[in-house]
């Protein structure tokens, strides 16, 4: 979808009150939908996907004069649990209200009562703005003093520095995209920017700059990814190097804070889910294919000795207790796999050929080892965590079993992450570094 998802929403029943926070919104360059409650009707969830700023009456229905809240707080628990992406990222909830000091109780009671299952609905913060002190007639819903309204609206942002960030991040990488397509069209030339030619040089621009990115064999089976092939490292430097004014990095220096030697190391847990976002693409979430180069594979033969024998020329057993050095007790815990690798240019030019896997294993973090050192053939993986109940775990592969096949067959095989490219290329600079270690004929003394 071209339109990007509004981080600013309003949900009220009144309109004159939905209209209040939107039009200050807007002064301050920030776009904001209003959506206008209605006890009848659904909200439409889309409008909430891409939400950082939540803007919410307390009393959606009326009824401010109960003093049982429950059936509010309540309301306001099930449009998070309802509307609230599970791909959408964090977000504030602002009660716009006339009960500001209801705040506390609604934090108790949504921490107490969203569903588990759902984390993604919980606010990163729940702050509020009354509505009489900003409104001069609560049934019109006028503003008495715009300045002081918008203010209290960025103080709310910036009163939460890490939601702060997130913002300026987004807005850095929008601003970024946008100055890398303006230097992509400063290409095209003035006498070709008219509606009769301006399609057609684009298209000529950028059907060069990806059969150079991919290789022309690569650019038709998926042409998205070849044009972000050629842009990325572009959008990347530009993002990077963007001027920063005082007050915004003050703004990272108060989001940043846990950085220090005093911070106490991360357990295997929070290491391995961090390092999942960094460094495994996950089905579900991305487009992967066992062909895919970095493809992790579950081992896609039957696990039985005569079988991995057949294939590897050892028995797993074996494998795993002579090359891996684990303990017997540990085998049924560790899950063959295959690590598609490569050449880059290989793979960007589809060229025709079988393609190789590194036999590996993702092996338990609490698996039984043997105090026996592995070879330097086996590469290791951080850790990762896909599965809290399956507990963190490495990848790992060994280089000297490597085995080859062909694309129609592995296509078929079932692939379980992707290592991002620049994991991929430690383990494919590990594997030629391995490969190409010269030896020499000498006489120790």
């Amino acid at each position: 979808m071209m339109i990007v998802a509004p981080r600013f929403i309003a949900v009220d029943d009144k309109k004159e009150h939905l209209e209040a926070i939107v039009s200050s919104l807007q002064k301050l360059g920030a776009p904001c939908i209003g959506v206008q409650y209605d006890l009848e009707n659904d909200l439409n969830a889309s409008h909430f996907r891409g939400v950082r700023c939540l803007f919410m009456d307390l009393h959606l229905t009326g009824g401010n004069l109960k003093t049982d809240h429950k059936g509010d707080f309540s309301r306001i628990q099930q449009i998070l649990e309802d509307c609230i992406d599970s791909r959408g990222g964090p977000f504030i909830l602002v009660m716009w209200t006339q009960h500001p000091d209801l705040k506390d109780q609604l934090v108790e009671y949504l921490e107490r009562n969203i569903d588990l299952a759902r984390p993604y609905a919980r606010p990163l913060a729940v702050l509020s703005l009354a509505k009489d002190r900003y409104l001069v007639n609560l049934d019109e819903g006028v503003v008495r003093d715009p300045a002081e309204l918008l203010g209290a609206i960025q103080e709310s942002i910036l009163g939460n520095p890490q939601l702060a960030v997130i913002l300026q991040w987004e807005a850095d990488v929008l601003r970024a995209a946008g100055a890398t397509l303006a230097s992509l069209l400063e290409l095209v030339p003035v006498g070709s920017r008219t509606n009769a030619h301006y399609s057609d040089a684009l298209d000529s621009l950028l059907s060069r700059m990806v059969t150079e990115a991919v290789g022309t064999n690569h650019v038709a089976a998926d042409p998205r990814a070849a044009i972000t092939t050629a842009l990325a490292p572009i959008l990347s430097d530009r993002v990077q190097n963007q001027d920063v004014a005082d007050a915004e990095a003050a703004i990272w220096s108060a989001a940043v804070t846990k950085h220090d030697a005093r911070m106490p190391k991360a357990d295997s847990f929070e290491a391995g889910s961090i390092n999942r976002m960094l460094h495994l693409a996950i089905p579900g979430t991305e487009r992967l294919t066992a062909t895919d180069w970095g493809a992790v594979v579950a081992w896609p033969f039957e696990r039985d000795d005569p079988t991995f024998l057949r294939i590897t020329g050892i028995s797993i057993k074996d494998m795993l207790c002579q090359q891996f050095k684990m303990r017997s007790a540990s085998i049924a815990d560790c899950r063959p796999i295959l690590v598609r690798v490569g050449a880059a240019c290989d793979y960007a030019q589809s060229n025709a050929g079988p393609i190789t896997y590194l036999l590996g294993f993702e092996i338990p973090e609490n698996a039984a080892r043997q105090d026996a050192k592995a070879t330097d053939a086996i590469w290791v993986s951080p850790v990762f965590v896909l599965d809290p109940a399956q507990g963190p775990y490495r990848i790992h592969a060994h280089i000297r079993f490597p085995q080859t096949h062909l694309p129609a067959e592995a296509s078929q095989w079932q692939v379980t992450s992707r290592l991002r490219e620049q994991l991929l290329m430690q383990l494919i600079s590990s594997a030629s570094n391995y490969v190409a270690r010269p030896g020499i004929v000498q006489i120790t003394c």
